[in-house]
């Protein structure tokens, strides 16, 4: 007994808890650990108090873990690793505690189920959990066998502490971490000095070069990273003035020349681009140039590494066969670019002291009258190394603190130094002031790849099903992982990435200095494995630490899949992570953006192997089947087969009782669901999306009967309504009690059979949707009475008014509901209606008071009458009206930055404001000839 007091009491010395403290500690650790002293006899009798003190005991090694991370620099790595051993023991305590408590969830579901026989089923389908909860001697054995072990390593860990010599004072004193700051007050977009610069870039821009009958001028911004690149990219990109068609392609890291090619079109048409061949690339953009109205074409592309330049040559001559003038602009860390390109080079220096200074003190909300603050501030931004990052960073942290944590940052700044770069102190000092939290959830993001694009939801389920996420009260997870993300933008560890286009999906990137910091505060847990090769990680630490400890340390995993332009991609040997038996997540990754990795089947022994995994992500492979052995991951909470060939998902899935996020993305060729889904009593998000421009009729997807059982379900982003004659497939009206969020796309809605069962599916109640896709298949209805029976359908589908966007289409019906264009919905941004037989709706919309961007196409009419209001509208889109040839836009859009017309062969007659034409772009409108002019 006095031996694991003295344990705990040990463990607790390394943070700097006092003497008294340390005795309070021991004291209420007595009863949490008295049975972990006890005989095995003991231990054997009583699994369930056992589990339960484990679990006490659990708690407050975190506890312990976060006191030592919060409140002291650590710069040993013996320490270092020590203390990661301890999390480790961490880990190990949280997989034997999550076979336990699924063994008991499952129990008690299943006591409210009717039947016996099925509870022994749900029991009997997981293999190492093929017992009650009344234990039988072998299930007892294996749980106190398990505690022993892990009381064996507390042991080791206990004279790792002695020979080390740790002591209380190890480590320096900082102060804890302060509370997350609002955003609101703080606007990270702020430009402090560069004004200098973007006149030279844009001067350089409009000129012509040396050559003034080159047709293409390439400008290239060059400089080290944080240096605030992209930044001045942006600032210039959105200032030049001209008549410009303007394209910003963002590259997240290294891609070679069909994937960089695959991009610019991606950006140039806002639609994505499956075309296979560099040929096929280049003759669409070629085509897009020319029914481009634009004199000059501004093509940005924003952080080009040195192995994605070929795509230059065969890019050039397609740009050129455009005969407009083409403007590049280039981000890179590599000067040489600039030489192979024939470019105008601008090597970008850092900002100056003064400038850093208001940057630092713009952030930090600096009252410029505490003449302290104010002498402490110019100090650290002097250390700032010139670095925008750096300031913002250092200003975010300061932000509402007083003059001994200026002090401190100070003092912290001249005490720490790197060699290899002067602005990684100032990172290092924002990242140790993290919350304990928020540095797990920041530092877990480093199995992404350098300048891997992220959505923030995908961030969050992540956290969510690594328990990296503590809850606050009754608030949603999701929210209180929203907030973490939020805080980690302002602080800028990471960035919104830039984007020209009118998607409603949002992508972050970590920052290039922020990622090598992420990976080296992970090193000790995550590791990156080539998929193709038998390397056996490029992450390790540079320690004396066994080669077999390294690999049961691990916990998280990239499997990187290299595919050189030109050579064999090679077999993905999936098998180079069977050693890390210990792993909680496991992504695979392609090196270039948009590479499917050749992955078609999976060995059952993946699953065998990797029986902690709580992530598994094999989105963007070709992955087609998913082995029945999926169930055996009982802790999986988190699987992505986004983006893959798979076609229907094994009915075993449906026993991963814990399972919180099945992402299916993109997945065009599934057409199946498990019919014991309703099975899956954690599940909070089926995310099902497909690009909208996707949707075709063929689209089909059997969601199965009992989905309105899933009360935890936040996203079901598709939804088939099935045939009056399908079986075991959910109908419309299990919407009803769901409590949806984001986005909605519900397809074959002629196969609704009354108005009251789509008003059952509850639409208006769903405050939280806010883009919803309402869709008819392409065939029109035979029968005259459907044309009523759909508008009477469409009305009973009107959505709540907190709704952004809205897309229609294949209304058969001959006039649409009052909802349409109701004033109350103020926060509708944007509309499209595609497939409808007139323009009557235009007179609803025009009152909407938010719409910003009106799509239209495939409308059967031949004249447009003038559009009334449309006081906020931003973006006009007409496409694909083949029978139009009047078309009438004589009132004044304030507000309106570009009106585009495109595919209609037949238009003879344009009535259109002066102001508005200076927005107008026009394609494939040979007959349009007679333009009248209204001021």
């Amino acid at each position: 007994m006095h031996e694991w007091l003295g344990k705990i009491a040990s463990l607790a010395s390394l943070s700097s808890i006092p003497g008294k403290a340390v005795e309070t500690v021991v004291e209420k650790v007595v009863g949490g650990t008295y049975s972990l002293v006890e005989s095995e006899v003991t231990r054997f009798k009583n699994v369930e108090e056992e589990m339960e003190r484990l679990k006490r005991t659990c708690e407050r090694i975190n506890s312990l873990l976060t006191d030592a991370e919060e409140r002291r620099y650590i710069e040993d790595d013996n320490v270092k690793l020590w203390l990661c051993e301890l999390r480790s023991i961490s880990f190990d305590s949280d997989d034997l505690l999550g076979e336990y408590q699924t063994a008991l969830s499952i129990y008690k579901h299943n006591s409210s189920q009717a039947g016996s026989s099925r509870k022994r089923k749900y029991l009997d389908a997981l293999p190492s959990l093929s017992w009650s909860p009344e234990w039988g001697p072998l299930q007892r054995r294996k749980f106190s066998t398990a505690i022993d072990k892990i009381n064996k390593k507390l042991d080791d860990i206990n004279n790792a502490r002695k020979n080390l010599r740790l002591r209380g004072a190890d480590g320096t004193m900082r102060q804890r971490p302060g509370a997350f700051q609002p955003t609101c007050h703080i606007d990270p977009a702020k430009i402090v000095g560069r004004g200098t610069e973007t006149k030279i870039i844009i001067d350089l821009l409009k000129s012509d070069g040396a050559d003034p009958h080159r047709k293409i001028h390439v400008v290239v911004i060059h400089g080290t990273a944080a240096i605030g690149k992209t930044t001045l990219a942006k600032k210039v990109f959105d200032e030049i003035d001209g008549d410009f068609q303007k394209i910003w392609v963002c590259l997240s890291g290294p891609c070679d020349s069909v994937n960089t090619t695959k991009e610019i079109l991606k950006e140039m048409t806002n639609r994505s681009c499956d075309l296979g061949t560099m040929n096929m690339i280049l003759d669409s953009i070629r085509d897009h140039l020319k029914q481009s109205t634009a004199m000059e074409i501004l093509l940005a592309i924003d952080n080009l590494w040195t192995e994605g330049f070929h795509f230059w040559d065969p890019l050039q001559a397609a740009l050129l066969s455009s005969k407009k003038k083409i403007k590049v602009l280039i981000t890179t860390r590599n000067e040489r670019i600039g030489s192979v390109m024939l470019a105008s080079c601008y090597n970008l220096m850092g900002l100056n002291e003064d400038e850093c200074f208001e940057l630092l003190g713009s952030q930090a909300g600096i009252d410029k009258q505490n003449e302290i603050l104010v002498s402490i501030g110019k100090n650290i931004a002097t250390r700032c190394g010139g670095s925008p990052m750096a300031a913002k960073i250092l200003g975010a942290h300061l932000h509402g603190k007083g003059e001994e944590e200026w002090t401190e940052v100070l003092s912290e700044m001249r005490s720490l130094k790197d060699d290899r770069n002067e602005v990684m102190p100032s990172l290092k000092i924002s990242y140790h002031h993290l919350p304990y939290h928020i540095k797990l959830c920041y530092s877990y993001c480093s199995i992404f790849p350098n300048g891997y694009k992220f959505e923030k939801d995908q961030v969050i389920r992540y956290w969510l099903a690594e328990g990296l996420i503590q809850p606050e009260g009754r608030r949603r997870l999701e929210l209180v992982g929203s907030k973490y993300f939020d805080d980690l933008v302002w602080r800028s560890f990471f960035e919104k990435v830039p984007s020209c286009n009118q998607s409603h999906v949002e992508y972050y990137r970590i920052p290039s200095l922020m990622y090598d910091l992420a990976r080296h505060v992970s090193q000790y847990e995550f590791v990156e494995l080539e998929s193709s090769t038998s390397h056996r990680g490029t992450s390790h630490p540079s320690t004396s630490l066994p080669e077999l400890k390294h690999v049961q340390a691990r916990r998280y995993c990239s499997l990187l899949h290299r595919a050189y332009q030109g050579t064999n991609p090679g077999v993905v040997k999936i098998e180079n992570v069977y050693p890390y038996l210990n792993l909680r997540t496991l992504k695979l990754c392609g090196e270039y953006i948009n590479i499917i990795v050749p992955l078609n089947l999976l060995s059952l022994d993946l699953f065998r192997n990797l029986k902690c995994l709580r992530v598994l992500d094999l989105s963007n492979s070709g992955l087609k089947n998913l082995p029945d052995s999926v169930s055996e991951l009982i802790h999986l909470r988190y699987l992505g087969l986004s983006n893959t060939k798979i076609e229907k998902i094994p009915e075993k899935l449906s026993e991963l009782f814990n399972l919180q996020t099945l992402e299916l993305k993109g997945c065009l060729e599934l057409k199946e669901l498990p019919q014991g889904m309703s099975k899956l009593v954690n599940l909070r998000h089926l995310e099902l999306r497909i690009e909208w421009e996707e949707i075709t009729d063929s689209t089909k997807l059997v969601i199965p009967q009992g989905i309105k059982e899933l009360e935890l379900l936040q996203t079901c982003s598709r939804f088939n309504v099935p045939s009056d004659n399908s079986k075991g497939q959910s109908t419309i009206n299990e919407l009803k009690d769901l409590n949806l969020r984001g986005d909605l796309c519900i397809l074959n809605l002629e196969n609704v059979q009354t108005p009251e069962d789509a008003r059952d599916a509850n639409l208006r109640g769903k405050q939280f949707i806010e883009n919803l896709m309402l869709r008819w298949s392409e065939s029109p209805p035979s029968n005259p009475k459907q044309w009523s029976h759909s508008k009477d359908v469409l009305t009973s589908l009107q959505p709540n008014n907190r709704i952004k966007r809205l897309w229609i289409m294949n209304y058969p019906g001959t006039n649409f509901p009052r909802w349409v264009g109701d004033s109350s919905f103020s926060s509708l941004e944007a509309i499209r209606i595609s497939n409808h037989n007139n323009f009557t709706f235009l007179s609803l919309l025009g009152g909407l008071p938010r719409l910003k961007n009106l799509h239209i196409e495939n409308i059967a009419a031949r004249t447009i009458r003038p559009f009334e209001g449309f006081q906020s509208l931003e973006n006009l889109t007409l496409l694909n009206l083949l029978c139009l040839e009047r078309l009438t836009l004589e009132n004044e859009m304030p507000k309106i930055r570009k009106v585009y017309i495109s595919e209609c062969p037949n238009l003879k007659d344009l009535v259109i404001h002066r102001e508005v034409y200076n927005k107008f772009e026009r394609g494939n409108c040979a007959k349009l000839t007679n333009i009248v002019y209204v001021d």
